[in-house]
């Protein structure tokens, strides 16, 4: 169904510096019908070139030169009409932001449906269908707006499988979702993938896919340089991974965890007490919460897409003013102006916080540069992998790469309390033991930082409480 021969494709643009570096290089991939192969590989390897390649985004969209041959059921996507690659390839990319076209779930969904002409009375049984194959049909009335990450993930994998094409295309579906959500996914591809639907799928968190998975494929460096059966895989310790850059459940250390009271201070950064907030009438998000965040601490929240994480911490942050409730600083009433003065909000979708024309001044954007700062700017781009990529355009980064930059600014901040909304979500086993460290290192040096995260692994490794927020909604 898929095939990829002897492909290379180098990213190219007169207006971004993409570097004009090989972004994969002699791609021989074959997917059978009814396969799933998963790709793997650190972030930056080449998994996001290949589905831009394969969904006809590239070079069409995406600027660059190629060679070599790509089909998918015999066709070239490059060379498709928007109607036949809609029929063919179902794809949903990192950012689910960047396909959606209209306002709610229900349109959304019905989108590309209703776009190839079928019937309205069709198109709604395929919505309802979709939607509770997905647990989204509490979502259908809901502004797309509205919704956590990981829930507009949710909705863009019903939109793109709507039309039951033969090929989906998914690029990192997992990384946005908790883990009723992640197993609610895997039940939907191993049902496509019993009716005939080949699956070629791009992730970091890869054990929670051994169900329906075939193979794995692992990429460094836009090669291709190792396979794994199904079986091979499953029988992997951490130490035979490791040198890949792989995720591994044997990832998990919970004796790294810290105490509160093992923390050395007493003082209280940040306090709220019963916090509540709503997005409209019958909308509650969060209510009547209580949160302590110890200076020099790190606190991970945890709890299922759509229970509030990012709107406590917006409140937290100053960014929202709770309906209900109080934020001490210190002991002290604060206002959500004042929060804003000592706090940095590293967001999940780093395309928002993404406005140099390089990496490097990124890092250090909107500060007074002197030696001191530049230092510090090393040190960050050191710690996160960054050097060789501090002259290139960020627009030009993996979505791993992106998270890395806004991290290694926040370092650069002076702010006292610093959030990291799914710092994890695009990075692979290496990208999370250092955010680890990283987090660590802000916490011993008397910063508090708080991470939004489904990532038990990085939950368990950086932080010294878990607060799990209730949905609501639900």
């Amino acid at each position: 169904m898929i095939k990829m021969n002897d492909v290379t494709f180098s990213y190219g643009n007169e207006d971004v510096n993409f570097g004009n570096e090989v972004a994969v290089s002699n791609i021989q991939l074959t997917v059978k019908t009814g396969q799933c192969v998963v790709l793997c590989g650190r972030s930056g390897s080449g998994k996001s070139t290949i589905m831009r390649l394969l969904s006809g985004l590239a070079p069409s969209f995406y600027n660059g030169s190629i060679s070599g041959k790509i089909t998918v059921n015999g066709l070239n996507p490059s060379n498709l009409l928007p109607e036949e690659r809609t029929r063919l390839l179902g794809v949903v990319f990192q950012d689910p932001r960047s396909q959606f076209f209209m306002d709610n779930v229900l349109d959304e969904i019905a989108f590309s449906a209703e776009n190839i002409g079928i019937a309205p009375d069709e198109i709604i049984r395929r919505v309802e269908i979709q939607a509770k194959l997905l647990n989204v049909e509490h979502l259908l009335g809901r502004s797309l707006n509205m919704l956590s990450s990981g829930q507009k993930q949710l909705v863009a994998i019903a939109a793109a499988s709507i039309l039951s094409p033969p090929v989906l295309l998914l690029d990192e579906p997992t990384a946005n979702l908790d883990q009723k959500a992640i197993q609610t996914l895997i039940e939907m591809l191993h049902k496509l993938k019993q009716n005939g639907t080949t699956l070629l799928i791009g992730e970091h968190r890869l054990h929670p896919l051994l169900s329906i998975a075939d193979s794995f494929v692992y990429m460094e460096k836009g090669k291709i340089v190792k396979t794994w059966t199904k079986e091979q895989f499953s029988q992997l310790t951490y130490e035979e991974v490791r040198p890949y850059g792989l995720r591994h459940p044997d990832m998990f250390n919970i004796k790294s965890m810290r105490k509160l009271d093992e923390i050395p201070t007493t003082e209280i950064a940040l306090e709220g007490q019963k916090l509540s907030y709503r997005y409209r009438r019958n909308d509650v998000v969060i209510k009547d919460l209580d949160i302590i965040l110890p200076k020099g601490s790190v606190t991970a929240l945890m709890g299922e897409n759509g229970a509030g994480k990012t709107t406590l911490c917006k409140i937290l942050c100053g960014l929202l003013q709770q309906r209900k409730g109080i934020v001490f600083s210190k002991g002290i009433p604060s206002s959500a102006g004042q929060r804003r003065t000592f706090s940095y909000f590293v967001m999940q979708d780093a395309d928002y916080q993404l406005y140099a024309d390089s990496v490097g001044n990124e890092i250090v954007l909107g500060r007074h540069l002197d030696d001191e700062l530049r230092l510090r700017a090393r040190e960050a781009m050191e710690a996160f992998g960054l050097l060789r990529l501090q002259e290139r355009h960020p627009a030009s980064l993996s979505g791993g790469e992106k998270q890395r930059v806004t991290m290694a600014a926040a370092s650069c901040s002076d702010a006292e309390l610093i959030v990291l909304d799914e710092p994890t979500s695009g990075l692979d086993g290496d990208g999370v033991l250092k955010v680890v460290k990283w987090v660590k290192k802000l916490a011993h040096a008397g910063k508090t930082v708080v991470i939004i995260t489904h990532d038990c692994i990085l939950s368990e490794l950086a932080s010294d409480q878990i607060k799990v927020l209730k949905n609501f909604n639900e």
